[in-house]
């Protein structure tokens, strides 16, 4: 029947790879339409993408333990 630990368990740490570049993409994309200088492109860009990994690790940790 239908688990979720069998399916949490599917995911393997491989499919977490693909995060990576949507993520930066999605930080690119946001910073862009913010800032016009690439500096301050860049700039935010590593900000939001580190708050980003940090937002998805700390959902991943607590689906994790949780379920």
């Amino acid at each position: 029947m239908f688990d979720l630990l069998t399916v949490f368990g599917l995911l393997s740490f491989a499919q977490i790879w693909l995060a990576i570049p949507l993520a930066l993409a999605f930080s690119f994309a946001y910073a862009a339409t913010r800032f016009e200088s690439p500096r301050e492109i860049f700039k935010r860009a590593a900000t939001v993408g580190l708050w980003l990994f940090f937002f998805l690790a700390l959902v991943g940790a607590i689906l994790r333990f949780v379920v």
